[in-house]
């Protein structure tokens, strides 16, 4: 797992979970694979007996594509000399 992130989430790289709620798994949406990589984008939700990730009706997850690496790169950079804005 490659992390981008902003804000004090302990999210680090490697094999992480991914929580979902019952009721999120009924809509028709396509399945999470394993050993798939996805872009995940949501709030930040802790769960101190959940650890990993949640995501819920408003997360967004998409399959991940190599040409984004060097831009979020190029992102994460700017977030980190604060030229970023908030």
């Amino acid at each position: 797992m490659q992390v981008y992130k902003q804000g004090p989430s302990k999210v680090r790289r490697g094999t992480q979970f991914l929580w979902v709620n019952i009721a999120d798994l009924a809509c028709k949406c396509p399945k999470i694979r394993v050993k798939q990589t996805y872009l995940i984008l949501g709030k930040d939700i802790r769960q101190p007996d959940q650890p990993g990730l949640t995501a819920d009706n408003r997360s967004i997850v998409i399959d991940w594509k190599d040409e984004w690496a060097r831009r979020m790169r190029r992102y994460q950079r700017k977030q980190r000399k604060g030229k970023c804005k908030n």
